[in-house]
């Protein structure tokens, strides 16, 4: 009933969740349509835009790169990409993938690219002579722009393309057929249309924008059942190695002494992210969410992007995985929310 009531209120045209627990489906269920003008119905399977959830697939890929001794985390972007003169260079591949490497997020007007790249090092002519924000490891600076820089050096180490490390290191690991690039050219089977809303609240079209600048941190497509069967490889140990996954879940230290609520491509401390966030969210749901919040250990991100929102969030010591998806843009408050919610209703510790 509650997701239900959630696919009502947000009026998107599609809603889809997947649920595993112990590494089986307890809950699998997609409602209304994943395109309006074709009337085909929205699934389990059906691919969606999940943005920055593409950092948390990004972030396992460069564990398992440095637990083969491809790369090391902590070794600086120059020290791989020798001919890279930006400013980013001096940081590390953990401050890229933390967010504490300082390398700057979206300008006004940069949300929407026309432009075509073929490699994620083609890409980083966005940003790559601009100045850092702060010295790295300083402050958490939240940059897709970053994971992109990350994706050019793992590409470069594998003397291939990014895609082929995705394919190589993640998706054919975990058994995902359902994730792909939100590539504008290439004919994806499955693959959602994604709607806003205009002025006056009808649905339209979501604007035209090419991914291919920002496919690591932010231009990934999957299905919430592949969604979650990543997570339950990824907690199965299928993945990563327990001391692997631990560092991927550790809050980051910065270099003045504070932490933050991130660790490598995935919040890590939920408590954390509320508090920082206290004075934006009305008083009764910050208590509620502190609630739902307080003792347990959650890690997950949120993805929006043009004409979509989605959610996975892991409870790593209940073996839990849920995946939310779907094909309307602006309203990840509320998906982030619902998911919690959600959550919290399937733990008998809160009946």
């Amino acid at each position: 009933m509650a997701f239900n009531e959630f696919a009502e209120a947000t009026g998107a045209p599609g809603v889809s969740i997947t649920v595993v627990e112990n590494g089986e489906i307890v809950w699998d269920q997609a409602t209304g349509m994943s395109d309006l003008e074709q009337g085909s119905p929205m699934t389990t399977g059906t691919l969606m835009r999940i943005g920055s959830i593409s950092k948390t697939m990004t972030a396992v890929a460069a564990m398992r790169m440095a637990s083969q001794g491809l790369i090391d985390l902590d070794e600086p972007v120059s020290d791989y990409l020798k001919d890279y003169k930006g400013p980013a260079r001096k940081s590390s591949l953990r401050q890229l993938a933390s967010h504490t490497g300082c390398v700057r997020g979206y300008r006004e007007g940069e949300g929407i690219v026309y432009t075509h790249y073929e490699s994620a090092r083609e890409a980083l002519t966005l940003f790559e002579s601009d100045p850092l924000e702060c010295s790295p490891g300083e402050e958490f600076i939240y940059s897709s722009y970053g994971f992109t820089l990350l994706s050019a050096v793992m590409a470069e180490v594998e003397k291939t393309s990014f895609y082929d490390v995705m394919q190589t290191e993640v998706w054919e690991s975990a058994g995902l057929t359902q994730t792909d690039f939100d590539d504008v050219f290439r004919i994806i089977k499955g693959r959602a249309r994604f709607y806003e809303t205009d002025d006056k609240g009808a649905l339209v079209n979501a604007p035209y924008n090419d991914s291919s600048y920002k496919y690591a941190g932010a231009g990934m497509l999957s299905s919430t059942r592949d969604m979650a069967h990543f997570g339950a490889a990824l907690l199965d140990g299928d993945l990563l190695a327990a001391d692997e996954q631990r560092d991927l879940f550790t809050a980051q230290q910065l270099t003045g002494g504070g932490r933050t609520a991130y660790g490598l491509g995935w919040y890590v401390d939920f408590e954390k992210f509320l508090a920082d966030r206290r004075d934006k969210i009305p008083a009764p749901l910050y208590e509620s969410l502190m609630r739902q919040v307080e003792g347990r250990r959650i890690v997950w991100h949120s993805g929006t992007m043009e004409g979509a929102v989605a959610i996975l969030m892991m409870e790593p010591e209940k073996g839990r995985v849920l995946a939310l998806a779907m094909n309307k843009g602006g309203v990840e408050k509320e998906a982030i929310v619902a998911a919690l919610g959600l959550m919290t209703l399937l733990d008998p510790a809160f009946r």
